[in-house]
């Protein structure tokens, strides 16, 4: 998860010396009449174009390198029409995915933590949730991973579902009553800390389930407050039905 995101963090950086106008000529979009300044540097951006239209989130690039005002611009391929709004900064602009009639805005916290903007249609915000975009189902629902405390000697991946629709989330794993794990979780009755990962998380080939694979491993703390294995690694892989009110999952071994 972290070398993604360094990777990903480390593209949109490349792209600090592009323009709006840039960006707009070499996809032969018409330019916004409130786009005064098609040449001013822009940084930190992601776009998304796709059949039903062109979305940039972006930063202007001023003397202090600073991000600022995060602006979106989309432009709607059957209406011929574009649409614009401002928010407050979310970090480098990591990706732009679509689902259903919302957009999802990931933006960079930390290597461990996220900014994930649901905005609907019309570029009004939805929903700011905390943590990673893994996955989007066909319904407009996304998976995401929560957010951790990146420095931490433990890592435990807290896997959720949000619904724009009903404005609601929820975790899915682990089961039980674990819904943020910012600052580690620990083992009940124990001195023992978890490591947690997801790998492979898409669309099930049963209808209404997801699944992925889960990566644990148990790590006590030594001296020096580092993390250390007191077991083998645990490897899963996990089924889980989100077509219903409370997702159930089931888990089978998973070769090392």
């Amino acid at each position: 998860m972290v070398g993604l995101l360094t990777a990903v963090l480390t593209a949109a950086a490349l792209r600090a010396s592009q323009s709006l106008g840039s960006e707009l000529l070499r996809r032969n979009l018409p330019v916004p009449k409130d786009a005064p300044d098609l040449e001013q540097p822009i940084t930190s951006y992601s776009v998304l174009d796709d059949e039903r239209g062109f979305v940039i989130a972006y930063y202007e690039l001023g003397q202090d390198s600073v991000l600022h005002e995060l602006r979106v611009r989309s432009y709607d391929r059957g209406a011929l029409a574009w649409k614009s709004a401002t928010f407050q900064e979310i970090g480098s602009v990591l990706s732009i995915q679509r689902g259903a009639r919302f957009l999802y805005l990931t933006g960079h916290s930390s290597p461990s933590a996220s900014s994930l903007m649901v905005l609907d249609e019309g570029l009004r915000l939805k929903k700011e949730l905390d943590g990673f975009l893994p996955l989007v189902l066909s319904d407009g629902r996304v998976v995401f991973i929560r957010s951790m405390i990146h420095f931490s000697p433990t890592h435990a991946e807290v896997l959720a579902i949000y619904d724009p629709l009903t404005d609601c989330e929820q975790s899915i794993f682990p089961p039980g009553d674990v819904q943020n794990n910012r600052g580690g979780e620990r083992v009940p009755g124990m001195d023992v800390w978890v490591d947690r990962s997801f790998d492979q998380v898409r669309t099930g080939r049963e209808a209404g389930t997801i699944e992925f694979l889960a990566v644990s491993q148990r790590m006590r703390l030594n001296p020096h407050q580092e993390a250390e294995p007191t077991a083998p690694e645990e490897r899963a892989f996990v089924t889980c039905n989100v077509a219903q009110l409370v997702p159930i999952c089931r888990t089978r071994p998973a070769p090392k």
